[in-house]
């Protein structure tokens, strides 16, 4: 089968939740099938990337937009530009006419059987009509971590642009999940989410799994100090809700406390050191680890 795999960013080096998904997916289609990666990125060309790409998944390809990755005021004038689109900027921000010229000529040469889009945000460089069997890879439902933004966000301002973004998300969502000809799902809890809006029989879920070869069993002797170890990317806002959630939750502590005076917190992606008292117990330390190389 001749499969176009399109994401939008680089892919390497695969650090993030949904990267390291896509890389082994990609890793194993590509031994069974024709598998033509096309990866898509802002920022400075980068020749180095290109190449250990086609060197990691050999007849991969890198389209280089030519558009600068913004920051602070330059990013809060780039929203400001935006805000009138009816595409959440989450999305729209990834929007490039040599990406969307590359995928028009895909389509219209049916050089492949099915196309793949990877993640919601490179959808919008995907031709509105498909004229090959493509399959939308939802890692996530995009609007419900956008509706939780809107739900818990304390700031007022940050709050009202949530309700925008997500308003808009849940729209451009829907729209686009009822326009590919499959989707995928990562867990059953989004299935039932998105058979909301279209059929059941046209998603199928792949659940998301750990690369057991990757990590071995700790051989040396049981730390002498309690451990609690969190498991999950610290860059991800749903995860940082998550962490907070249930460190600093009164029953949390009330549990804590009975077993332990003090413990340990770990998690497993890099964050900044730091303490936390109460009048009865405290964090002694973080402790942080990276995935392995």
């Amino acid at each position: 089968m001749r499969i176009l795999w399109v994401k939008a960013d680089k892919l390497l080096p695969v650090q993030s939740g949904g990267n390291i998904r896509s890389y082994h997916i990609l890793r194993r289609l590509a031994a069974r099938q024709e598998l033509t990666f096309l990866s898509y990125y802002s920022g400075d060309r980068d020749p180095d990337y290109e190449r250990e790409l086609e060197k990691q998944l050999p007849g991969a390809t890198s389209v280089y937009t030519g558009k600068r990755d913004l920051s602070g005021l330059a990013r809060v004038l780039d929203y400001i530009v935006h805000f009138p689109s009816k595409t959440p900027y989450a999305v729209g921000r990834f929007a490039s006419f040599r990406v969307q010229d590359r995928l028009k000529a895909c389509f219209r040469g049916r050089r492949f059987d099915v196309a793949v889009c990877d993640f919601l945000d490179a959808a919008v460089n995907f031709p509105r009509k498909l004229a090959i069997p493509t399959v939308l890879f939802q890692h996530n439902v995009e609007s419900e971590i956008w509706g939780r933004h809107a739900l818990t966000e304390s700031n007022l301002a940050k709050r009202i642009l949530y309700k925008v973004e997500f308003a808009k998300m849940r729209h451009y969502e829907q729209r686009t999940v009822r326009e590919f000809h499959h989707i995928i799902a990562v867990s059953e809890r989004d299935r039932r989410l998105m058979s909301t809006w279209v059929e059941p029989s046209r998603i199928t879920v792949v659940p998301t799994g750990v690369y057991l070869q990757q990590y071995r069993p700790e051989v040396s002797p049981l730390a002498a100090d309690p451990l609690v170890m969190f498991v999950g990317a610290m860059d991800w806002q749903p995860n940082i809700d998550a962490k907070s959630g249930l460190w600093f939750k009164p029953e949390f502590q009330r549990h804590a406390f009975e077993l332990w005076a003090e413990i340990r917190i770990g998690e497993c992606r890099n964050w900044p050191q730091a303490r936390w008292r109460s009048p009865d117990w405290f964090i002694r330390s973080w402790i942080t680890c990276a995935k392995p190389p």
